[in-house]
């Protein structure tokens, strides 16, 4: 009885040993951290740290209708904050109060300040911080009206990963009063915009080589 006691106690023991030892971590090769770690970006050459990207802005419908393109450039500055500049192509259209409608286009530059939170992280999953500064002037006028422009600032909140398609919800501090002699680009104060950053550089050049070698092909066909 005695043996059969201390035999169990041995194999009890080495038991608890094995599963009390430190966690086995698997690392591919020629990797410095665990696998579900995240490098940090600091250690990237420049080059790799420059995100490219776009998407669609201002939506509004109604009066006035607005509704913008926007081509974008960001620099990752650290593992949580993007930084960035972008230009916008903004059609403007409004119905005075008499039922003529008017538009207009706009050429637009801004820039922008991502910064990803573990808080937001955990309310709504990718979530961060965005705010952004815009500067709008006229391409063509129509009608006899010359509008002049206001310079948004905005900031909100946005949803979406580092590299893919997000949604920013942000709201306009500069947004002008009704008897004020400006007018928002924007066809309210809160301002929606969906798009992301898709492309690294070194992806977006390769893929335009990629691109360009098609196109030669094409013409010696």
């Amino acid at each position: 009885m005695k043996k059969l006691l201390f035999f169990i106690f041995l194999a009890t023991a080495s038991f608890t040993k094995i599963y009390a030892q430190d966690p086995v971590v698997i690392k591919q090769e020629g990797a410095t951290g665990d696998l579900d770690e995240e490098p940090d970006v600091r250690d990237l050459p420049f080059r790799q740290r420059i995100r490219i990207g776009g998407g669609v802005s201002g939506l509004s419908f109604g009066n006035p209708t607005s509704i913008g393109i926007s081509p974008m450039v960001g620099y990752q500055a650290t593992n949580e904050t993007i930084v960035g500049l972008g230009l916008t192509y903004q059609y403007y259209s409004i119905k005075d109060i008499y039922g003529n409608r008017y538009s207009n286009n706009l050429l637009g530059e801004r820039i922008f300040a991502r910064r990803y939170l573990p808080f937001l992280q955990q309310l709504v999953g990718q979530g961060y911080l965005v705010g952004q500064v815009e500067n709008y002037s006229s391409l063509s006028d129509s009608g006899p009206y010359t509008f002049s422009y206001s310079n948004p600032i905005l900031i909100g909140v946005g949803i979406g990963s580092k590299i893919g398609l997000n949604i920013q919800v942000m709201y306009d501090l500069n947004y002008p009063s009704a008897n004020s002699f400006k007018t928002s680009p924007y066809g309210s104060a809160l301002v929606i915009q969906i798009g992301g950053f898709l492309l690294r550089k070194t992806l977006f050049l390769k893929a335009m080589q990629s691109v360009s070698l098609h196109g030669f092909c094409m013409i010696f066909r």
